[in-house]
């Protein structure tokens, strides 16, 4: 942050009586009271929406206007950026919870007011949330919303659902009885970051660093599952992965695999590949599953956090436009369940990855359609980045983990929307190829394409000692001659 970002606090102080904005307004009261990581505190909150119109800092509460809990909330980002994101809960006066709708979507008392700041535009959660909506998916709904806490100006945030199950959200079933298989439960492959000590167990998935892979319980919370439930979730994951290393054995049909929607996966894939999601496959990954009675496959989401995207990170290759997340040869591979990549070994699954990624070029992935959605929020946001960036004052300058700095709010939109086409391009132009990720050097079909020399010559003369053949399966040989 800038040394002289408090010369741009006094404006917006003297703005308050007659601040408006097309975006909903948030005011918080704390009552002088701070807000922590841990525990929560109690608030108020006001939330001024006006339709169709203007809203004011003068108007009513109209919305909402009653009690929250309130906490800080992210791992990383709660240390390092000045601008703080924050998880709520709506209250009843005597501390209850109280279901109710904001800003239009449906009624919960869980939520999160997620403040993006690395992310320049504002905009990449929405948009990978978005994109994950039209592929058929449950994701977190957002509304952007302009913050005030304490009568000090905050910026553009996205009031946000928290995940949890409920018939709006994660749509599976509520215990009804002793029975562990009678409910849903949710999981999440994260970082331990305030995970208390009972709220993981580790699978028989192993990663590429050869550690087994852990999961949090997410639902029934780490306090409220029962040894039972405990006991049957992580025997199913377990079973999951036997399943997995079977398929990829024997190359077996994904459609005979009866415990686990290949499709979310795919889908998961698909999205993950589409972002280059720095964290993708090994942090904020949440999987869920139904009752037995509901067809209580393993599903992969809802996605989540993916402001690390969209070639926003200057680490671990995460924006190059080419190449594949799972097949990088960098620190952030190592965690990763090797499944990911050995499922690629397997025609059916590899196949219907590739018929998935052609049907959604159609539609859900058609740049324009992505373009008019980028640019219908940048119009929508106009104003409101004005402010924000007026109260965050660091457009041109380096913000962890930028990979790219716009001299301007639209430079950053731009370059958005730049990174998407080519990466979509690059994986138009090279999803046919995955199998030569795992070429087959003892197959009688290969073909030979070429020779060449340590340099990436073609071989022509017999001075080379050192020879690479390589063939049209992906494999490469490599053959020392002696003169």
């Amino acid at each position: 942050m800038k040394k002289n970002l408090f010369f741009f606090i006094i404006p917006i102080f003297t703005l308050c009586q007659d601040f408006y904005s097309n975006l909903p307004i948030i005011v918080i009261n704390t009552y002088g009271n701070t807000i922590l990581d841990d525990p929560r505190i109690i608030s108020n909150m006001g939330i001024i929406h006006n339709p169709g119109s203007l809203n004011y800092l003068s108007d009513q509460y109209n919305n909402y206007n009653g009690q929250i809990s309130i906490e800080l909330r992210g791992s990383s980002s709660q240390d390092i950026f000045p601008k703080k994101s924050y998880s709520l809960e709506t209250q009843t006066k005597d501390g209850d919870n109280n279901n109710i709708s904001l800003l239009g979507m449906p009624e919960e008392n869980d939520w999160i007011l997620y403040g993006p700041y690395s992310d320049k535009t504002l905009m990449r959660n929405n948009l990978a949330y978005e994109i994950s909506k039209q592929m058929g998916y449950y994701s977190p709904r957002t509304k952007y919303c302009e913050l005030f806490i304490n009568d000090e100006y905050k910026g553009v945030y996205l009031l946000t659902e928290k995940i949890k199950r409920d018939i709006n959200r994660v749509n599976i079933s509520e215990f009804d009885n002793q029975d562990p298989a009678s409910g849903g439960y949710i999981i999440k492959i994260d970082k331990f970051t305030d995970a208390p000590d009972n709220a993981s167990w580790c699978s028989n998935i192993l990663n590429f660093n050869k550690d087994n892979v852990c999961f949090q319980y997410h639902y029934p919370k780490a306090d409220d599952i029962k040894t039972g439930q405990k006991i049957y979730i992580e025997n199913f994951i377990n079973e999951v992965n036997s399943l997995l290393i079977e398929l990829i054995e024997n190359q077996s049909e994904i459609d005979l695999v009866d415990k686990i929607d290949f499709k979310s996966f795919i889908d998961y894939f698909i999205i993950s590949e589409l972002s280059k999601d720095v964290d993708a496959y090994r942090i904020s990954v949440f999987l869920h599953k139904d009752s037995e009675i509901n067809n209580g496959k393993l599903r992969l989401g809802p996605i989540w956090d993916y402001n690390l995207s969209f070639g926003n990170v200057d680490f671990c290759q995460s924006s190059n436009i080419n190449g594949w997340v799972i097949e990088q040869e960098t620190s952030c591979i190592s965690s990763v369940p090797t499944f990911w990549r050995d499922l690629l070994k397997n025609d059916s699954y590899r196949n219907s990855l590739i018929k998935r990624w052609e049907e959604l070029r159609l539609n859900e992935l058609n740049i324009d359609k992505i373009y008019n959605h980028i640019d219908s929020l940048s119009q929508y946001l106009e104003n409101a980045q004005k402010r924000n960036f007026q109260r965050w004052d660091i457009l041109n300058e380096w913000i962890w983990p930028n990979y790219q700095i716009g001299l301007s709010y639209e430079d950053e939109v731009d370059y958005l929307k730049y990174w998407i086409s080519r990466r979509i391009n690059w994986i138009d132009e090279n999803i046919q190829d995955l199998k030569l990720m795992f070429p087959d050097c003892t197959s009688k079909d290969k073909s030979l394409v070429k020779i060449t020399n340590m340099l990436g010559q073609s071989f022509n003369n017999g001075n080379d000692r050192i020879l690479f053949y390589i063939y049209d399966n992906g494999c490469v040989e490599k053959k020392l001659f002696t003169f």
